[in-house]
């Protein structure tokens, strides 16, 4: 059985709707480090309709 996870961009306070209308202003060098981690451990992705389009 494999291991499933998800990395959501959420805010302090627990917001996770709409990340494109805050999380820019905060994004940085570390933040990337750590996102690109996330990242090159998966395998497999499973995507939604509108995160598939974009």
């Amino acid at each position: 059985m494999r291991t499933l996870s998800a990395g959501l961009f959420m805010s302090l306070d627990g917001v996770v709707e709409a990340p494109n209308l805050w999380q820019f202003d905060s994004f940085d060098d570390e933040l990337g480090q750590q996102m690109g981690a996330m990242m090159g451990r998966i395998d497999t992705a499973i995507l939604g309709r509108i995160g598939y389009q974009e």
